[in-house]
């Protein structure tokens, strides 16, 4: 048997083997730090321990460390596929590895050192449960709920990699999102996500898209990505509104300086300089606000899309965006109630027309069945009215658009396959003889963002449904997202993590693409204890109204260690 873990107090990854004495194991590890290939790394392998370095990454001090318990029986080599410790296993084995001192790995070998750091790594994971427990019928949803649903939400949040996607970058709209979604259990990585994503503002008021962290200077690159700034003013509004925190909105924070994109610069990977100049929280905020308005507005009214806005498959599209209207339409409104608490009623006054006219302007693309995704720059991306995009009819409703309540008829029909236990992103997919609008072209009809489920945007269509007073459609799109008990052979991915994607392609319905690293795992958990079970956080305060939305029994649920709802919801009848 193989128990892995990280020690909480170094990070290192410790593997207990048992069961295999007298066998011959491997243990291979692929050691690139930072390199495009292992070519540059620098090992070894001295008084039992193995050693890697790589003096062209950006941490050329780095030294990846990897021991075993039973040195004298091991043989390490360097293969072109990486390091290779193979050693006759005793009856019990620790196998450690990590980037930390010597000193620090070896005192995690010995028996008790590495039981104790389980116990410590265990007692982690207990306190994580206690943020949020559930017990109701439906055991699915418990199951994920009950410890795996934060896990895999502080994944994104903190280790920011997984087997699927191995960057380790912060994005600026996506720990935003993972960090506010957490707000019902703890506000404080909320907080630090917000100063930290002000510090990553250009002075200008773009953003960067994604960075590593460096004691030189971040190094990350800046786009001309559309939504990204925004969503720092929706981080804001929505921290601010529920932890009665508006002291935040003045902390002072400094800009980032370099030049901005040349018109012939798609993007620019740096490391820019930080101005001495700061600003306060909410002025950051602010200027994201003008910065977008300052872009540009197309012949519909809309804000120009850049090189893609949420999806960024759409990466070639050019011209409007529908979507990001309704989004920045939502902003303006959440901003406008922060300038109106803090006292600034002139600035409310001009977002809450900003909001009016974006508002205005989105209302004015609906075709009458849904509201189109966009206008691009070229070629047709409706493809005749007859395309129907589920997040442009979530954030509809969500901004409380006339014609929502219709859209999101559409959407559901057309988007959410019950037999298939599919609810796709759009419909049709985008064919191959198609002009081009990004690299959402690039895949197969009903893979990935062209048409495949994207889950993401599955739990927004969710939502959608509970803010429109759908609880009941709302319950079950949530219930076909849940992984466990899918056909494992078809579906081919962990049984307790949501997917970043399922296929919808003929043929291949319902296989995942890659799991953990996703932003659809935040946004389950608040839309399922906002919305299902009816927990809000409110200057600081829980409430609790389930009966709203009560679908099932629930026997318990505890927040932040406290019970919240004891036996007694009532089961709602279906209609």
């Amino acid at each position: 048997m193989l128990t892995g873990f990280l020690d909480p107090a170094s990070g290192a990854r410790v593997l207990l083997l048992s069961g295999a004495e007298g066998m011959t194991v491997c243990w291979r590890l692929e050691t690139v730090i930072g390199a495009a290939d292992g070519a540059a790394v620098r090992c070894g392998f001295s008084d039992g321990l193995f050693h890697a370095e790589n003096p062209e990454s950006f941490f050329p001090d780095m030294r990846f460390l990897a021991g075993v318990s039973a040195p004298a029986r091991c043989r390490c080599d360097w293969t072109e596929a990486g390091m290779l410790l193979s050693f006759t296993a005793g009856k019990n084995e620790r196998l450690v590895c990590g980037v930390c001192d010597e000193e620090t790995l070896r005192a995690l070998l010995p028996p008790a050192a590495a039981k104790e750091a389980l116990a410590a790594a265990l007692a982690a994971q207990a306190a994580q449960r206690e943020l949020f427990s559930l017990r109701c019928s439906d055991k699915r949803l418990e199951h994920y709920m009950n410890g795996w649903c934060l896990a895999q939400v502080r994944a994104r949040l903190e280790a920011r990699t997984s087997l699927y996607q191995s960057g380790g970058a912060i994005g600026f709209r996506d720990q935003l999102q993972d960090a506010v979604n957490l707000l019902l259990v703890e506000s404080g990585s909320a907080r630090e996500r917000i100063l930290d994503a002000c510090r990553h503002q250009y002075a200008e008021g773009d953003v960067m898209h994604w960075w590593h962290a460096h004691p030189d200077g971040d190094r990350g690159v800046r786009t001309r990505c559309s939504d990204d700034l925004l969503w720092l003013c929706w981080a804001l509004g929505e921290y601010t509104e529920a932890t009665g925190d508006d002291a935040l909105c003045r902390e002072q924070t400094p800009w980032l300086v370099s030049p901005p994109l040349a018109e012939t610069e798609h993007d620019r990977y740096e490391t820019p300089e930080t101005s001495a100049e700061t600003a306060g929280v909410l002025d950051h905020a602010l200027r994201a606000l003008k910065c977008c308005v300052g872009r540009g507005f197309g012949p519909h009214g809309l804000p120009l899309m850049g090189a893609g806005d949420w999806n960024d498959a759409l990466s070639d599209c050019g011209g409007e965006s529908v979507w990001l209207a309704f989004f920045l339409c939502c902003c303006a409104r959440s901003t406008a109630k922060l300038l109106e608490r803090v006292g600034r009623a002139d600035e409310a006054r001009r977002c809450r027309a900003l909001s009016e006219r974006m508002l205005g302007a989105a209302e004015g693309c609906f075709n009458g069945k849904w509201y189109g995704r966009a206008f691009p720059a070229h070629g047709d991306i409706s493809r005749g009215g007859r395309r129907i995009d589920s997040i442009v009819q979530s954030w509809a409703v969500f901004c409380g658009a006339k014609h929502a309540g219709e859209a999101l008829d559409h959407a559901l029909c057309r988007l959410v396959d019950g037999e298939k236990g599919l609810v796709k992103l759009l419909d049709p997919p985008f064919a191959a003889d198609e002009e081009r609008f990004g690299y959402i072209t690039s895949y197969g009809e009903g893979c990935r963002e062209n048409g495949g489920q994207y889950t993401h945007a599955a739990v927004w269509l969710a939502r959608a449904c509970f803010r429109a007073g759908r609880p009941e459609a709302g319950h079950e799109i949530l219930s076909m997202l849940l992984p466990e008990g899918r056909e494992i052979a078809r579906y081919g991915a962990e049984p307790y993590v949501l997917p970043a994607d399922v296929c919808a392609a003929p043929g291949h319905e319902g296989e995942a693409g890659w799991t953990w690293y996703t932003g659809s795992a935040g946004w389950f958990f608040r839309t399922v204890t906002e919305d299902l079970l009816g927990l809000r956080c409110d200057g600081g305060r829980i409430t609790a109204a389930p009966s709203a939305c009560a679908l099932f029994e629930v026997d318990e649920l505890t927040v932040r260690g406290e019970k919240v709802i004891t036996k007694g919801l009532p089961k709602r009848k279906r209609e």
